[in-house]
């Protein structure tokens, strides 16, 4: 048993609680005024990395500000010789493992009393940009008339990047870790989300979806298929079981997108209604590489779909063909076509983006697109083209409406990389090919909903130095990624981000920051109007 001191400057620890992969948890005292705290303490085997131990103070100062009702206050992380340790709020409530283990499978309306407090805990620690990483039923604890409180949030980023997890340290719970994070990736919002859905999973069937060896879990959060709730519990309701199954996909696109909107999806299931959407929303991340493919066998609500597009295409067919013997018609009646008349084109240059010192200068348009999803993927290459081709300068004004004038849209720069920017050769596109290229590159793209892709080169940048990309329209922030940078990328190489909003891009100007040490590295500005790519 490792020893560790009883005393600290301004605390006392009382009595161990228990242990874990990196810490030891206690009950201990301030000394000031005799306050009950919890005090874990890392174990001192670990304070041979020093990026490590930076890593745990930054990150565990940052969950500092989170204030909500159902998360552990943080009050101080501090280092005293060879003792790092953080001190938290003391909760005298009981491990939701403990819980399930002894009541077994909860009602449905338990579990979502239960859901909707861990949604909503996570839901505001993720639009403060800190996840959790490592949600399990036994960092979340239920007082009393089932109050929830969630513990430990970011514990696990500061271990990501660092020499700890090369020799071996489990970075989260193998039975909650979502299927990105077996293929070694940092935590997101979409993996604490697919962990939320192995909690109601287990509180609603008694047991996680995978059990056994941790090897075997693994492989089988990576790559099986948990059996249907409905199947495991007969008590639950087909689409309780597919709300929750949902949340377990292994593809990001595929999982809810904010807890709220999951909780509002269980309540549908299990009371038949829910209450309004709110008016704002959560902005979600998507951070995963790889995506597992998915049968349309195994998802009936895509029968659905393809039964109203066939429905729709039969529809268009018969306008269309309505229309093409009315026209007949016309033409058969009359001794001359009517004069055609001439649609206004505009030419856009399709440019491939290189570096330059041009900045954007963002308007603010008067609506603003849904926030959804943003992606890093890694793509390791030796070389990379480099083609440029100057933008037509192009300002569309945004479609006037009866109470409004045109509004010019600021014509895009090129790309501006900071000096000693690690990241070089950024260029936008709308689509990449089969072979990681990117396509349709430009400035200019039209009004969809397809993503927009920003590749860039990068070197020089260290395992586990803070990053980020932020995206914005005209001055409102849409999303933003921080993460570490991962140490499984080669020193040098092509990388790519993407973000799509649910509604598609509104008309306006785009800008995409690149970020290291919370620092602006890297800049591309694009425009979104009529006659773009």
């Amino acid at each position: 048993m490792v020893s560790v001191t009883t005393e600290l400057e301004n605390y006392v620890l009382d009595e161990e609680l228990g242990r874990g992969d990196l810490t030891i948890a206690y009950q201990g005292h301030r000394k000031e005024d005799e306050k009950t705290v919890a005090i874990k303490v890392v174990a001192p085997q670990f304070l041979f990395d020093d990026f490590f131990v930076q890593r745990f103070k930054d990150i565990t100062r940052q969950t500092l500000k989170l204030e909500h009702p159902n998360i552990v206050r943080t009050y101080e992380v501090d280092q005293e010789e060879d003792t790092l340790y953080v001190v938290r709020e003391f909760i005298d409530a009981q491990p939701l493992s403990k819980i399930i283990e002894e009541e077994g499978p909860l009602p449905p309306q338990r579990m979502l009393t239960i859901a909707r407090q861990i949604a909503a805990a996570l839901d505001y620690a993720h639009q403060k940009s800190i996840m959790h990483g490592d949600l399990s039923a036994k960092r979340v604890y239920i007082g009393p008339d089932d109050h929830v409180t969630v513990a430990d949030f970011g514990q696990t980023q500061a271990m990501v990047g660092t020499s700890l997890v090369k020799q071996g340290y489990a970075i989260g719970a193998p039975e909650t870790l979502a299927p990105e994070r077996v293929k070694g990736q940092g935590p997101s919002r979409y993996s604490d989300l697919y962990s939320l859905g192995v909690l109601c999973y287990q509180m609603l069937s008694g047991y996680p979806p995978f059990t056994g060896e941790v090897a075997a879990v693994l492989h089988a959060q990576a790559y099986e298929q948990p059996r249907l709730l409905n199947s495991v519990n007969s008590n639950i309701s087909i689409p309780l079981s597919e709300a929750v199954g949902r949340m377990l996909s292994k593809g990001l696109e595929l999982r809810y997108a904010t807890g709220a909107e999951f909780t509002r999806a269980l309540t549908v299931a299990i009371e038949g209604s829910a209450p309004a959407r709110a008016t704002t929303s959560v902005k979600p991340q998507l951070t995963g590489l790889e995506q597992a493919p998915i049968s349309i066998f195994s998802q009936p609500w895509l029968w659905g779909i393809l039964v109203i597009l066939l429905v729709l295409f039969l529809l268009a067919a018969g306008f269309v063909t309505v229309s093409a013997w009315v026209a007949w018609q016309s033409n058969a009646s009359t001794s001359a076509p009517p004069p055609a008349i001439a649609q206004p084109q505009v030419d856009v240059a399709q440019p491939q983006v290189d570096n330059g010192d041009g900045r954007d200068v963002a308007a603010q348009q008067e609506s603003q697109p849904d926030q959804e999803s943003a992606q890093v993927v890694l793509v390791e290459r030796t070389s990379t083209a480099s083609t440029s081709t100057e933008p037509t300068p192009t300002a569309i004004p945004a479609t006037p409406t009866a109470t409004s004038t045109p509004v010019p849209i600021p014509t895009p720069g090129p790309p501006v990389i900071e000096p000693n920017s690690p990241f070089t050769n950024l260029r936008l596109g709308h689509a990449i090919s089969n072979d990681d290229e990117l396509e349709q590159v430009g400035m200019y793209f039209a009004p969809n909903e397809d993503p927009i892709y920003l590749f860039f080169d990068y070197g020089q940048i260290e395992a586990g130095t803070t990053w980020a990309h932020r995206w914005t329209w005209g001055d409102t922030e849409l999303d933003v990624y921080e993460d570490v940078w991962p140490n499984s990328y080669s020193e040098t190489g092509t990388a790519w981000v993407f973000y799509g909003p649910s509604g598609g891009f509104q008309p306006g100007p785009y800008k995409v920051t690149l970020e290291v040490g919370g620092e602006v590295v890297g800049t591309a500005t694009f425009v979104v109007e009529e006659g773009g790519l």
